[in-house]
């Protein structure tokens, strides 16, 4: 095969990706525009279900493809377009999340209060982990079900970053930083932190933590002061939260769906209704796991953040 051919084969495959990708995003756009409905195949009150999967972030992982994988954001938009549906009288949240961060996470919890509000029923069902942010967005739900052996609670805040000084010094790198003003190059790897970067990021992460007290206190209804012996940052059996009143029972899913339909004074035989993803999303899913990650999203990940986040660290 000459150059000019495979020249010609490798323009045509980025051209052939890229038009992919285009329509793949424009559908996901119309989707999203429509409000993240979900297909409602019988006309009749039902339990819709959302799932919350992974760490929380914004707007979840980018793909080649276009779009994210997960995030707040689409997760919002779907529970927005559930809490509009007339057909739908309660909502599992089936939870499956180690927490994420600190703003993506009070997004969550502060959607399903407003959907709570708004008279419609919410049960949150716990996976294998429910832990810090994946706790917090539980406990905006009128009723949480976890496994006897689901890992949750874990309420707190962290920020950590690595500190690599002293590589650095072996490896004869040094950093060459200028900046606005001292806290701008905070939680550098390349130096110890100061005392007052310290003090600073603790007021941080003291704030969070008291934000997180007070919309567990106030979607479990239950006094600050009861939850703080247990908020320490421990996490603990489904059943141990039973018993420090974290949660209000333990059962599977399926569990989950009969009490959401109970609370809901539903038929045991209302229908369930699910978002599935649309058919380009299924058609080119396993595409995107074979093709590698935007170069440029990937160089972006390594830029310092702030991670101060609701998240159970193992």
């Amino acid at each position: 095969m000459d150059k000019n051919r495979k020249i010609l084969i490798s323009i045509f495959a980025f051209m052939l990706i890229s038009i992919l990708a285009s329509v793949i995003q424009l559908y996901n756009s119309m989707d999203r525009t429509r409000g993240g409905g979900v297909p409602m195949p019988e006309m009749r009150a039902g339990v819709g279900v959302i799932r919350l999967y992974g760490p929380i972030s914004m707007s979840g992982e980018a793909t080649v493809l276009g779009g994210s994988a997960g995030g707040a954001d689409g997760f919002v938009a779907e529970l927005d377009g559930m809490m509009h549906d007339d057909n739908i009288k309660a909502i599992v949240v089936r939870i499956d999340s180690p927490g994420g961060t600190v703003a993506a996470t009070q997004e969550i919890f502060h959607k399903l209060m407003k959907i709570r509000k708004e008279k419609k029923v919410l049960v949150a069902s716990m996976g294998d982990i429910a832990a810090s942010g994946g706790y917090y967005s539980a406990s905006a739900c009128d009723y949480i079900m976890a496994n006897p052996g689901t890992i949750t609670a874990s309420i707190g805040v962290i920020a950590a970053a690595p500190n690599l000084k002293g590589l650095f010094e072996k490896l004869g790198i040094r950093m060459n930083v200028i900046k606005s003003g001292k806290y701008k190059d905070i939680l550098s790897s390349s130096r110890d932190m100061t005392d007052e970067e310290k003090k600073l990021l603790q007021e941080m992460i003291d704030s969070s933590y008291e934000q997180f007290l007070k919309d567990v206190s106030l979607g479990r209804n239950i006094p600050i002061d009861d939850i703080r012996p247990v908020a320490d940052g421990r996490v603990m059996t489904g059943s141990a939260a039973l018993e420090c009143k974290l949660i209000d029972g333990l059962g599977t899913f399926e569990d989950s769906i009969a009490k959401a339909k109970e609370m809901a004074k539903l038929p045991e035989d209302a229908p369930v209704y699910e978002n599935q993803p649309n058919t380009l999303s299924e058609l080119f899913g396993s595409l995107e796991g074979k093709i590698s990650k935007n170069p440029l999203d990937a160089a972006l990940k390594t830029a310092p953040v702030l991670p101060i986040e609701y998240r159970y660290q193992q």
